[in-house]
């Protein structure tokens, strides 16, 4: 298993492959989704297959809204408890 803050560390690296234009901007776990510059459904499916590729896990597109935080998707990918339950008051229950 990954932990917490390598699966953070690859999370933002992934944000930057994502969104090369980033230069500057500091992203770190309490970062929402939502403060990336041109967030939006797209790039919540560019991140959820980049998730998917590189650690195997299937998010909701649903939880990676723009007022998701880093360190809640990293939880998600790190605990499939949290996941689970995530997904219990999510439109896919």
């Amino acid at each position: 298993m990954t932990t917490a803050t390598g699966t953070l560390n690859k999370i933002i690296q992934g944000i930057f492959d994502i969104f090369p234009d980033l230069d500057g901007l500091e992203l770190d776990g309490e970062t929402t989704l939502g403060k990336i510059p041109d967030w939006d459904s797209m790039a919540a499916v560019n991140l959820q297959v980049f998730i998917e590729e590189n650690f195997k896990v299937q998010l909701p597109l649903d939880l990676l809204n723009e007022n998701a935080r880093i360190a809640e998707v990293v939880k998600f990918i790190d605990d499939p408890i949290a996941l689970k339950a995530a997904m219990r008051g999510s439109a896919y229950s």
